[in-house]
């Protein structure tokens, strides 16, 4: 259960890192608001990763014989020579 907090109570957030007071100070300079409100902005903004998370990709490419592809979904399998064919096509400028 939260208890309620009374007014003669203060917390207190100690930093020791150097970079973070420095650049904290600099922010409150720049913008004209107090360091706590920056700390405050700060922590409202960031999102912690998930510990169970995995990087979302919007296509997931494999790779095979050094090209980048998409994986194959139901879609007809082509063969390397014909991929071969099709990139030359494109670097010759036959096929854009």
């Amino acid at each position: 259960m939260a208890h309620p907090q009374s007014k003669h109570r203060t917390d207190q957030l100690s930093v020791r890192s150097r970079f973070a007071r420095a650049r904290a100070t600099r922010l409150a300079q720049l913008t004209g608001m107090t360091i706590t409100q920056i700390v405050e902005d700060a922590l409202r903004a960031y999102q912690p990763a998930s510990r169970d998370a995995r990087p979302v990709q919007s296509r997931r490419l494999i790779e095979k014989n050094g090209i980048l592809v998409m994986p194959k979904i139901g879609a007809q399998q082509i063969t390397h020579a014909q991929a071969e064919a099709a990139l030359e096509e494109i670097r010759s400028g036959a096929r854009e």
